[in-house]
């Protein structure tokens, strides 16, 4: 049930500051009222207002220009999120321009154009002090454990913030996000030169995936139901593309890997079942990367990951260098513009996250454009 209103006005309130109230300077604070979608249920994203937020003295306001739907997002608005954390402010994927900042900043200069790293670290636990920021045992996304960038200003470090050149939209800036997910699988799955690599799944992840396998060298193939994103694939370099519906994906693997399995399997599906057949498709000494958010468990024979020594890993986040992804998507080697297949206004937020959520024809990437 949700609360009485001012409740729940204060409650959205607390929300947008809750990462942002430490260290503060109370003065100068306007208060104004910025446009935001908070999620408050299972497909109940409403409009609200909330104080504009003010950055601490090391933090910088950023003008929101593009964020895009994750798959991630689509299962927090339909209920099916592992974290069904309500109500929160999503978005994580997105772009925009620095428009304030606070007496200490020392990152990019305000009125510069970026791309965010929503992810946030501690710098001090185990996982950081190896380098796995990704993680980090308190690891904070925005969207995700604190306030995301569904709304017009957000609040940043500088450590998040990644200059891009002028001619890159925002739409395709928020997409290198995305981006650093397939960078991290690649790395997860040590894909090398001339691997044969299978991808379950061509969303934008699977894509992402994709095209981080081919810059490493690998030949992919594909496994995906929806012809448009099969299309997609193909063109973006996948040497094979099978439907799972029509086709058997096991007889597509042994031949496109001459009976050997693949040397790395990345489940990209956003289901168990996809995660569960990775196991049938990749060949001895391979590696499986999986990145589907599920809590159920999944069905793994002991004696088939000790006689083919198989690698299971999973991949979350990145740790990628988001600046030198920019760089790649701005040569149009890592073509994430392409991902974009529907842009909406902020006002049809809702529209958007429903079009992802059932995967409508044709969607690939539904960005919401401030």
């Amino acid at each position: 049930m949700l609360a009485p209103a001012r409740n729940l006005r204060s409650c959205l309130a607390d929300l947008l500051h809750s990462a942002q109230a430490q260290d503060r300077p109370k003065q100068g604070r306007t208060d104004a009222p910025v446009k935001a979608w908070f999620l408050l249920g299972p497909r109940q994203l409403e409009p609200r207002e909330a104080p504009e937020p003010q950055p601490g003295p090391d933090e910088a306001l950023v003008r929101v220009g593009a964020v895009g739907i994750c798959g991630s997002d689509a299962e927090a608005y339909t209920g099916k999120h592992p974290l069904p954390n309500y109500p929160r402010l999503p978005g994580h994927e997105f772009a925009g321009e620095v428009v304030a900042a606070g007496a200490e900043w020392r990152g990019v200069p305000v009125g510069r154009r970026v791309a965010v790293d929503p992810a946030l670290s501690c710098g001090v636990c185990y996982p950081c002090r190896q380098g796995r920021r990704n993680c980090c045992v308190s690891v904070s996304i925005a969207g995700v454990h604190r306030p995301g960038a569904m709304t017009e200003l957000v609040v940043c470090k500088a450590g998040q913030l990644f200059p891009i050149p002028e001619e890159m939209s925002f739409d395709t800036a928020a997409m290198v996000e995305t981006l650093s997910i397939g960078a991290q699988a690649t790395r997860r799955g040590n894909v090398q030169d001339g691997d044969q690599v299978v991808i379950l799944g061509a969303g934008p992840i699977g894509l992402c995936c994709l095209m981080m396998a081919r810059l490493r060298g690998g030949r992919v193939l594909v496994s995906e139901p929806l012809a448009w994103r099969r299309q997609l694939a193909e063109e973006m370099g996948a040497e094979a593309c099978v439907d799972p519906s029509r086709e058997p994906v096991l007889e597509a693997v042994n031949e496109f890997t001459d009976g050997g399995g693949a040397n790395v399997v990345m489940d990209a599906t956003g289901e168990l079942e996809g995660a569960e057949s990775a196991f049938a498709l990749v060949g001895s000494a391979g590696r499986v990367v999986i990145l589907t958010l599920a809590d159920q468990p999944i069905k793994v024979r002991p004696w088939q990951l000790v006689r083919q020594e198989l690698s299971v890993v999973g991949s979350r986040l990145s740790v990628a260098d988001l600046g030198e992804l920019v760089n790649l998507a701005a040569l149009g080697k890592a073509p994430v513009d392409r991902l974009v297949t529907n842009r909406y206004p902020f006002e049809e937020a809702p529209e958007a996250f429903a079009a992802v959520a059932r995967r409508e024809e044709g969607v690939v990437k539904a960005v919401v454009v401030l």
